[in-house]
């Protein structure tokens, strides 16, 4: 296989597709690292070596969303390599290998923007509700299904 001409298909083929200069930059960019990285013949990568390479990756301090940008990559690249090109080669990225992402906590509402929301709010029904919601923590859509009120008035 020439890799060369491959990768320079990639990219043809990541311009056919319409993808933003920038993600077919970074695409490039991770599959040159990849294969910077890779002691083995294209051909010959397991999943095993997938999991080494995320190991590398979380060993330099990559943030878990980066390192699933980098797999993507790859994947993408091994698709196109037996999809496009015809090649019979296995995928070594699975695709539920991706790692979890943490999920931020929901933001605050400051004092200025809280008197700002009550301030709107005219009506003591309404004031009430979202008093209750804001003291209590509470969801929008349980304070809908508890108080009677219809969806298509919120």
């Amino acid at each position: 296989m020439d890799l060369t001409n491959s990768i320079i298909n990639y990219r043809r083929y990541l311009k056919r597709r319409n993808l933003s200069q920038y993600t077919v930059r970074n695409y490039l960019n991770n599959l040159k690292q990849f294969l910077a990285w890779l002691n083995a013949p294209l051909e010959q990568v397991t999943h095993p070596d997938i999991s080494a390479y995320t190991e590398f990756l979380l060993e330099k301090r990559k943030h878990p969303k980066t390192i699933n940008c980098q797999l993507s990559s790859i994947r993408s690249f091994y698709d196109f390599l037996h999809y496009e090109e015809g090649i019979s080669i296995q995928n070594p990225v699975r695709k539920g290998c991706s790692l979890k992402l943490p999920k931020p906590l929901p933001r605050y509402l400051k004092d200025e923007e809280v008197d700002s929301l009550f301030a709107q709010i005219k009506n003591r029904r309404d004031r009430a509700m979202f008093m209750l919601m804001l003291r209590c923590g509470l969801r929008v859509a349980g304070v809908i299904v508890k108080s009677g009120v219809s969806e298509k008035f919120i």
